[in-house]
């Protein structure tokens, strides 16, 4: 993966799922919850190093906390840091989904309403 992921120890990384501008996305084991443990965690580097990425990450955040519904992406938990001192890296925790959008839109499969 490259860069380390500092994390609470319950979550059991188990595959390097994404990249992207902002961060890496990693598929891991939520070790505390026994029926449904398989979680995404997005890792969001330096989140704090440029006041624009600040702002959109934040927007970000709050979008997809204040959104319920099937079709959007839900925040089960924001990972807090271990120590504020070297707080820059911000691990969001979700569900893990099975492909992403990206993929499905650049696939040549028609869309169907079962897509949605």
């Amino acid at each position: 993966m490259g860069k380390y992921f500092e994390m609470d120890k319950k979550y059991e990384i188990i595959d390097s799922i994404g990249h992207g501008a902002y961060g890496i996305v990693v598929a891991a084991k939520d070790t505390s919850q026994p029926d449904q443990n398989l979680v995404a965690i997005k890792q969001i580097i330096k989140a704090f190093e440029h006041r624009i990425y600040t702002k959109r990450t934040l927007r970000e955040l709050r979008v997809q906390r204040l959104l319920t519904h099937e079709n959007v992406l839900g925040i089960k938990t924001i990972l807090l840091p271990k120590a504020r001192e070297n707080f820059e890296d911000i691990y969001v925790v979700t569900e893990l989904m099975e492909t992403d959008l990206t993929s499905i839109i650049k696939s040549p499969q028609p869309l169907s309403d079962e897509h949605i």
